[in-house]
């Protein structure tokens, strides 16, 4: 598999990038060791990169586990943290970590959105923010998701990519509606992301953006 180019990867890198940043503003104790952890990780992940293993091989690597049991570590120290928006942020890119091996394991990938994840579930709350609208899902667990359209009412299913945090008027949506519906709660299969191929293009150059 070419590991350098693959999207999971450079997801990851980006991710490891983006924590060296923002756990600089994460209120939270020991921020130096974790900094340290934090390059450490770049390190490893940088072996991963130019492996060109496949992503069964991927998983027996034990730069990638150690990045993936470092990840789940860390996500554990940052709970003592304040949450505001940066925690989010931070622990969104180490949930992404950890979850690496889920993802692996669904083979080698072509597409930016086969590399995160979706969920589907029924929209039980909206409210109106200003000009935009707050709609709380159940998943199987409640995720908060802010949009401008108008579509999206309760009563009804709507299926979530998880992208990064975004903050909107001091109020944090987890993730971006997709036009897509699926009759169900919880995590969506690969096969499934597929099956919407032709809804995700928002999402493509939303991750192609990040990627650049």
């Amino acid at each position: 598999m070419d590991t350098a180019n693959d999207f999971r990867i450079r997801l990851a890198e980006k991710g490891l990038s983006e924590l060296e940043r923002i756990i600089q503003a994460v209120k939270v104790q020991r921020r130096k060791e974790i900094l340290k952890e934090i390059r450490n990780m770049q390190s490893e992940m940088h072996i991963v990169k130019y492996s060109y293993l496949s992503p069964d091989e991927l998983l027996e690597l034990e730069n990638f586990k150690n990045v993936v049991s470092k990840a789940k570590e860390l996500r554990e120290i940052l709970k003592n943290a304040e949450k505001d928006f940066n925690w989010k942020l931070a622990d969104y890119w180490l949930e992404y970590l950890a979850y690496l091996p889920k993802l692996m394991q669904r083979g080698e990938i072509s597409k930016p959105y086969e590399a995160i994840r979706f969920f589907s579930g029924e929209i039980v709350n909206r409210k109106s923010v200003g000009k935009l609208w707050l709609c709380s899902v159940d998943c199987g667990f409640r995720m908060d998701i802010i949009t401008n359209s108008d579509e999206f009412k309760p009563n009804t299913f709507a299926v979530i990519a998880y992208l990064p945090p975004r903050e909107f008027n001091g109020i944090i949506s987890e993730g971006m509606f997709v036009p897509a519906s699926l009759q169900k709660k919880g995590e969506l299969e690969i096969d499934e992301i597929r099956s919407i191929a032709d809804k995700l293009g928002e999402v493509e150059s939303i991750l192609i953006e990040l990627l650049s």
